[in-house]
């Protein structure tokens, strides 16, 4: 079987040809050298260098050794319409006409949204990308062109899409070569199970610890053996972690003895497959078929459960392990979809022939060979340790997926037997996967034999060890491989999955001083330093940037702008604002070490709460869209509707226009009262007094909002208000629950210093 050929140079010994196509999260380089080539290229690996990272994350595919910006891509349009015309395929019927969700990529920092939408709509963006990003005249061969999509049901032909291949910015924008992206974990995770589905595996562990006659629990071959686990540790490849301490027995092979506190001497990877559970969650209590469990299964990491053996076997008894497999799992960033390990697939032995004691499960358990048959994949897997004295990493185990005694399915529907939830984005392991031999054996528990035989990882004779040492990097690999006439065509691989050991914290107290996995993961910092808020310390505007810079607990330093001066007008207040207006926010972006402006308030309030997400937020969240949007109405009443009609230029073309027939300060009264009555109405509306808020929990409070804190209405609300005052609106009259609340603000620690009164530039004159 042959798979098309792409426009973007793939190497054959690629992990990432065109019929593999896998998803991730990235994070872009924050300098690129930008291509002055007109052709639409894809960028090269050309360099080694370290790079900054941008901390935005974006998720992406990638082919060859360029990584694809998913979201620009659905940007362009080019997800836009994402339809299956095909009228044959009733799986997909209730797809046709209807666009792919909005923003299943754009602004989503993992995979979860796209994971969460049902089968087809996976199959249609695979089907997309294939037409974007294959050669043009590799298009004839049906065949090959429908293996790659992964639907072996279209006979239909297969037309190539050249609207990114020649639109040269597009391509420049949207692809980076792979070793100048920092990747991440491609999902947020909320459960992780791990199972226990190599017979040759859970054999072997048998064989060790009770014997050759009584190696497999009775009821190993009736179920699928599975333990709930953490997600909390789950880290993606390229971390580090302290090798762990724990209790350990102190006589050895007696567990009835005294135990001790220490480092493990018996640290052990695990070979093993993750699985990505997608599509629409299950409701409690409704077990998923085999049918449905196929459907459910979006694709595929590496996964290497990390395990401290002499831990885990003094505190197995009698509920399994705990501390001894929490503390690390490691998984491959790319996700291989199950469309694209679809010609690889090969039937795991619960659904083939019986020999022995082979059992043939209950019915929940098994396929109807027509719709769902049981199935693993033809994968090889890897194991390959490179101590801390190498140069490179020596190969220690070849296994393979196929070696799966319960397959994938039958893992999933049996989680879900009792009528459990399965969340998109929850990962499954397999547990570690050894095959019949003695090199494929998926741990050092089995290649060393409980540590009674030597294995080799390559160099000199102090190099043979049993289990894991300080300075250990371990690298899973895997993959599959299309071929003609012995040339490989279309390699599906899942990347590298290493991580490396450390040595153990010396104490407790310094835990949280030694950096465990990915900086960028597990910390935050503040992007933006040097604050700078230029402005007028009558500005109603930059009044109210004040106070959010005082919600948000942002030190900045006042830069005056004296406007009756015209010092707005200066040649250099011009670049950095061109319509000469106040405020102005001047800020340096610490990641591309860059000095930036703002301007307009609605604009400058809006960047601090998305640059800012951990201070104190002043607009209702986002799972709250009618209290979002009536804030936002407020907002807009003194914004759009009051404060830019009473500003003194407009004010002063208004009295000129009309000869004098209108004056400046009454038309600035009536303005105001307008506006002030309007907001005086809405905000009535959301008091506790209110009938309809008389119940409402969430309308009991004192402010605009009938919250019990500020929000960006009592923001815009009270520098308004005295303009109000300052032109001589009757606010008291106009406006009374409004001045109730402007008394409230007046006292609130985020108004105190914020108010014109209390600013450096007022004139001293004023009182």
């Amino acid at each position: 079987m042959v798979v098309p050929a792409s426009w973007i140079p793939i190497s054959p010994t690629s992990d990432f040809s065109l019929q593999n196509l896998p998803f991730s999260v990235f994070s872009p380089p924050i300098q690129t050298t930008s291509s002055s080539s007109s052709e639409a290229l894809p960028a090269t690996s050309a360099t080694n260098a370290k790079h900054r990272f941008s901390s935005t994350r974006r998720c992406a595919t990638i082919v060859g050794d360029t990584v694809i910006d998913l979201a620009l891509l659905e940007e362009a349009g080019l997800f836009s319409m994402v339809v299956d015309d095909r009228s044959d395929d009733q799986s997909n019927k209730s797809l046709h006409n209807n666009k792919l969700l909005p923003n299943t990529f754009s602004g989503q920092a993992t995979l979860n949204k796209f994971i969460a939408q049902p089968k087809p709509v996976w199959t249609l963006v695979r089907q997309r990308l294939l037409k974007l990003l294959v050669d043009s005249d590799s298009c004839n061969d049906t065949t090959k062109t429908v293996a790659a999509a992964g639907d072996s049901k279209s006979k239909q032909d297969f037309q190539a899409d050249r609207r990114l291949r020649e639109n040269p910015q597009l391509c420049r924008a949207a692809f980076y070569p792979v070793d100048t992206v920092q990747l991440h974990l491609p999902v947020e995770i909320g459960e992780y199970t791990d199972f226990y589905s190599s017979r040759e595996h859970a054999t072997n562990v048998g064989i060790m610890f009770r014997g050759k006659d009584n190696a497999l629990q009775p009821n190993w071959l009736h179920l699928p053996v599975g333990y709930h686990g953490r997600a909390s540790t789950v880290m993606v490849s390229g971390h580090s972690f302290p090798r762990p301490c724990g209790q350990i027995a102190s006589n050895g092979d007696d567990n009835s003895r005294m135990s001790h506190h220490a480092p493990t001497q018996r640290l052990d990877f695990e070979l093993e497959v993750g699985m990505v559970v997608g599509g629409p969650s299950n409701p409690v209590g409704q077990p998923l078929s085999m049918v449905q469990a196929h459907d459910r299964i979006f694709g595929f990491v590496l996964l290497n459960d990390w395990s401290a053996r002499d831990i885990q076997k003094f505190e197995y008894v009698p509920l399994g392990p705990f501390t001894s497999k929490n503390f690390a799992t490691t998984i491959s960033p790319w996700i291989v979809t199950q469309q694209a390990l679809e010609p690889f697939c090969v039937t795991t032995p619960p659904s083939s022939t019986k020999t022995g004691d082979d059992l043939t499960p209950l019915p929940y358990l098994l396929a109807d060979p027509n719709t769902s048959p049981s199935t693993s994949y033809d994968v090889h897997l890897s194991v390959a340790i490179q101590s801390k004295n190498q140069d490179q990493a020596h190969v220690v185990c070849r296994s393979n997926m196929k070696h799966l005694y319960w397959n994938f399915a039958q893992q999933l529907v049996h989680h879900t037997v009792t009528g459990c939830s399965i969340m998109p984005g929850n990962i499954l392991g397999t547990g570690t996967i050894s095959g019949s031999t003695s090199d494929s054996f998926g741990s050092l528990l089995e290649l060393s034999w409980n540590g009674t035989q030597d294995v080799w990882v390559g160099g000199t004779t102090e190099n043979r060890k049993d289990f894991l040492h300080d300075g250990d990097t371990v690298i899973l690999r895997g993959f599959a491989s299309l071929s003609q006439d012995e040339v490989i065509t279309g390699r599906v691989g899942f990347g590298d999955c290493r991580a490396t050991v450390l040595p153990p914290l010396e104490k407790t107290s310094s835990m949280h001083s030694q950096i465990v996995g990915p900086t960028t993961d597990q910390q935050t910092h503040d992007r933006y330093t040097n604050v700078k808020l230029y402005g007028f310390w009558r500005s109603s505007s930059t009044w109210r940037v004040r106070i959010v810079l005082a919600a948000k607990s942002i030190s900045y330093e006042t830069i005056p702008i004296n406007l009756e001066k015209g010092e707005n007008k200066s040649a250099d207040y011009l670049v950095k604002n061109p319509l000469g207006q106040v405020p102005l926010l001047e800020l340096f972006d610490t990641e591309t070490q860059e000095v930036i402006h703002l301007t307009q308030s609605s604009a400058i309030i809006d960047f601090l709460e998305d640059a800012f997400p951990d201070r104190q937020r002043l607009v209702p969240g986002l799972q709250n869209a009618y209290a979002r949007g009536v804030a936002r109405q407020m907002v807009e009443i003194i914004n759009s509707g009051t404060q830019p009609l009473q500003n003194q230029y407009h004010l002063k073309r208004i009295q000129e226009l009309s000869h004098g027939s209108i004056s400046k300060d009454d038309e600035a009264k009536w303005v105001n009262e307008q506006g002030l009555k309007a907001l005086e109405i809405m905000v009535k509306k959301q008091r506790p007094t209110t009938t309809r808020n008389l119940n409402n929990k969430d309308k009991q409070g004192p402010f605009c909002l009938g919250t019990f804190a500020p929000t960006i209405a009592d923001v815009y609300m009270v520098p308004q208000l005295s303009n109000a005052r300052r032109f001589g609106v009757d606010v008291e009259k106009v406006c009374p629950t409004l001045v109730e609340i402007d008394a409230l603000c007046s006292r609130h620690p985020w108004f105190v210093g914020a108010e014109p009164e209390a600013q450096p530039d007022k004139p001293k004159a004023i009182g």
